[in-house]
């Protein structure tokens, strides 16, 4: 394939990217509006992200079985029809089941979506550019987040809430109409079988367990033994991937110790800058009084230094690896996230706002370079299969973050207005709570970046001396003859 069919796919696929990870946003900011308009509570209404989260990981899992087995035009333009069906359709669905149905529609395109971008990537870039082709992508799963807050706080001041589903609904017509011009295939299927049993347990064992954490703060006995639940899904899910000769997620990659701790550093992060950008608007709205249009606008700032620390970490993480890039920007989120805590209860805009951007920047500088440290790790056949890992752990992570995070603070909102004080203070000590939680694990991921980053520098001069003897011998051999 040359330069001049390359481009325009990737930008096509670039595109469509943006468009997925802005529509994951779009409900954030209309998450006030939409509880009003159909009586519900915070707690349900989250699931129209936790839902959409875990409809979109279960789907990521079957993504290499489906690389496999469609072209890729053909798996392009299936997304790209779930993604701008379930929009067009949910502007007029009038009951929040019916809604809620349709929008895990268009978390089937977002389930392809990233996955297809990533993969095609890794396909046709230059290897020594892996980390920049990576960046420009994590930068458009960015961008979209980055105008998603501000383009639907327009909207739901100006239109109501539900025009929010107009731009990604026009922006995917578009981009499926030019797919069909410029999309081209890479390898032909092959005529592989899906394991229906997996797709199953693994939509159990999601569900069961994100609704479990959903509920850890209020139900807690409940909640465990929903967990339970979940957990022995996943181990049996586990398990048979092990002993059919079909996976549907190959788990191979997960044996190599250089990938696998990068499916954690990825957990921390999407928990990370999924969870800050559904908690941040109900803190700007709940405690702050701000306005839909308002609270978009706060988030722009901290997003778009997102997209911008993304692209230098992939510059960086090219040119000079993982040391000491990761370590440096978990240890931001953490520190980032612990002064938001302290300013949450100050009801200080100025001082969350300072305190966000430092989380999203350490979050640019991490992402891309985290996937681009470990699929480096895997032999080209293997890059699939380590697609589909990392892009699960991804999704069970923004299926986990907002459904625990917004748990907590639900759960501690409750209990503090219950004590007498005011709806905005409670709202502030909730947000507060759930982001010290959210902390935590970050302090953990800034542990797990550091042991992994040092164990790739010291093989990395390993590597570097073990060259150097190598042409000291050749020299040596050279001088004889």
């Amino acid at each position: 394939m040359n330069k001049r069919q390359v481009i325009p796919m990737l930008a096509v696929l670039y595109g469509s990217a943006f468009v997925a990870s802005f529509n994951e946003n779009t409900i954030n900011v209309a998450l006030i509006s939409i509880m009003n308009e159909f009586s519900i509570g915070a707690n349900t209404a989250q699931w129209l992200v936790t839902g959409y989260m875990i409809v979109t990981a279960i789907v990521v899992t079957t993504t290499a079985f489906l690389f496999k087995r469609l072209k890729l035009r053909t798996l392009y333009l299936s997304a790209a029809g779930f993604l701008g069906a379930g929009l067009i359709v949910d502007m007029f669905m009038p009951t929040w089941p019916l809604f809620l149905v349709f929008r895990l529609v268009q978390a089937v395109g977002t389930g392809l979506f990233i996955p297809l971008m990533m993969s095609t990537v890794l396909a046709v870039a230059p290897h020594e550019k892996t980390g920049t082709y990576l960046s420009i992508g994590s930068c458009m799963i960015t961008f979209g987040p980055a105008l998603a807050p501000v383009v639907s706080g327009v909207m739901v001041t100006t239109f109501g809430w539900r025009s929010v589903l107009v731009p990604p609904a026009a922006v995917i017509v578009l981009l499926a109409i030019a797919g069909v011009f410029f999309m081209r295939n890479i390898d032909e299927p092959e005529p592989v079988k899906l394991d229906l049993p997996s797709v199953v347990l693994s939509a159990a064992g999601l569900f069961f367990f994100v609704f479990g954490l959903s509920l850890i703060a209020s139900e807690t006995l409940l909640a465990l033994g929903t967990i339970v639940v979940g957990l022995a899904a996943m181990a049996v899910f586990v398990i048979r991937q092990h002993r059919i000769s079909n996976p549907l997620l190959n788990l191979g990659p997960l044996h190599n110790s250089l990938f696998a701790p990068v499916c954690a550093l990825m957990v921390v992060a999407m928990m990370t800058t999924f969870s800050m950008s559904v908690l941040l608007p109900l803190y700007f709205e709940g405690a702050l009084g701000a306005t839909a249009l308002a609270a978009g606008a706060l988030l722009l700032a901290p997003i778009l230094v997102n997209a911008v620390t993304a692209l230098v970490g992939g510059k960086v993480m090219d040119t000079k690896g993982c040391w000491p890039l990761l370590p440096a920007g978990f240890g931001l989120i953490a520190v980032g996230q612990a002064a938001v805590c302290l300013c949450a209860t100050q009801l200080s805009l100025i001082g969350v706002l300072l305190a966000s951007v430092a989380v999203y920047a350490g979050v640019g500088l991490i992402l891309s370079p985290s996937q681009a440290a470990g699929l480096q790790t895997l032999l080209p056949h293997q890059h699939p299969h380590g697609v589909a890992i990392l892009n699960t752990f991804i999704q069970i992570a923004a299926s986990i973050g907002p459904s625990l995070f917004i748990g907590v603070l639900s759960a501690v909102a409750a209990n503090v207005q219950a004590e007498g004080t005011t709806a905005a203070v409670a709202q502030a000590d909730g947000f507060a709570a759930a982001v010290a939680v959210a902390c935590a694990i970050a302090v953990i991921g800034t542990v797990i970046a550091y042991l992994y980053a040092r164990k790739r520098r010291a093989l990395a001069l390993e590597a570097v001396a073990e060259d150097a003897v190598a042409d000291a011998e050749l020299r040596a051999v050279d001088a004889i003859e």
